[in-house]
């Protein structure tokens, strides 16, 4: 681990983020790769990148070793530390002391890329709510989450909630028999194009086809209740995180989402939050996000500032090219680069540099009230 005053020195500008994927239990990962600017990207099981993490990952039926997951930095010399021991080291500087007073030396919320192969899918699943994690699981929190698209391929569907009312008792016939088709059959179907924005809250039953490439910021959990296990490398006890069955659904909503719901809240029309030298900020979820996680998205032709009280974040490069122009000097971003600012460093500009809009996500911790 390097000396506190190389660290210190580290974040007194963006702290660039080194890759950081590994196997998943779904093929994938060729759209994630050409993002990031990878060689030859293919679909390879590779088909998540833990972007922005203090998080351990645990994949049914992977290795799961125990830095699995947790973002990592190159320092000067060539060598690569965690995120978390940068944090662990001067947590007042990176997260702020009211930050740090409530969640340590963790980030209080989790990005990741996570992108569908070719005749994969991500199985027909739900997340828990916090009071449910709370009460089985021994977690704080549950997996509120939003899916910005940064690709995809021909065909893309993703399914998203109930068009009608069923029970606990269908599903779980349709779920004993793996039958998928049924399942999807009633749900609502989404195609998704990119630039989209979902919003998706706990609880509700989803399902990502081959073809889509996401942005998703989250909870700091990866807790799935999975109701697809054929073909898996996992089994029906390992779907379930542990649990009993009866328990597991228990924290699925079986009610039908309305139409309305679906168009008018899970499917986002981002906010214009500020205009500046003919750039925008726009707000990519709903305000109620903030007691999980906030995003917003910058579209800069020209220049924007970003203030320096705003915490700490994570930005993510999702179009063009450009710098962070501060104190610290010029920083050069690009497509797929991603960067964590501190909440010490001062505030700076956002420039673009190419011909086409820079488009740069910014991913905030919850609010702390």
């Amino acid at each position: 681990m390097a000396s506190t005053d190389v660290l210190r020195k580290l974040i007194s500008a963006p702290v660039a983020l080194a890759p950081n994927t590994y196997l998943h239990f779904y093929n994938g990962g060729k759209l994630r790769a050409e993002f990031v600017g990878e060689p030859d990207p293919k679909d390879d099981f590779r088909s998540e990148e833990w972007i922005f993490s203090t998080n351990r990952a645990i994949t049914p039926g992977r290795e799961n070793p125990p830095d699995k997951g947790f973002s990592r930095v190159q320092l000067p010399d060539g060598s690569i530390v965690l995120l978390k021991e940068i944090l662990e080291a001067l947590p007042d500087e990176t997260l702020g002391a009211k930050h740090y007073a409530r969640f340590g030396a963790s980030l209080g919320v989790l990005l990741k890329i996570f992108d569908v192969g070719d005749d994969a899918h991500i199985p027909v699943h739900w997340h828990p709510s916090p009071e449910f994690a709370k009460k089985h699981l021994n977690s704080p929190n549950g997996k509120n989450e939003a899916w910005i698209v940064i690709g995809t391929r021909p065909g893309a569907k993703t399914w998203i909630g109930w068009k009608e009312d069923i029970t606990k008792e269908q599903f779980r016939e349709w779920m004993e028999a793996q039958d998928v088709e049924t399942m999807r059959a009633h749900m609502h179907e989404v195609c998704p194009k990119k630039r989209d924005v979902i919003f998706l809250r706990d609880s509700f039953v989803h399902s990502l086809g081959s073809g889509v490439c996401i942005l998703e910021p989250q909870e700091p959990t990866d807790w799935n209740i999975l109701s697809e296990w054929k073909g898996y490398p996992f089994s029906r006890e390992d779907a379930s995180l542990g649990l009993d069955w009866d328990i597991a659904l228990d924290a699925a909503r079986f009610d039908a989402m309305p139409l309305d719901y679906l168009n008018n809240y899970v499917l986002r029309t981002p906010e214009i939050a500020r205009e500046e030298n003919g750039s925008v900020e726009e707000y990519l979820v709903p305000p109620e996000a903030r007691q999980y996680f906030w995003v917003s998205r910058l579209l800069v032709k020209g220049k924007i500032g970003m203030p320096g009280d705003q915490g700490f974040y994570c930005m993510v490069t999702t179009e063009g090219k450009g710098a962070l122009r501060g104190p610290f000097g010029e920083v050069a971003i690009e497509k797929g680069k991603s960067f964590f600012i501190p909440t010490s460093l001062p505030g700076f500009d956002v420039v673009s540099k190419g011909s086409e809009t820079l488009e740069v996500v910014c991913c905030y911790p919850p609010v702390i009230e």
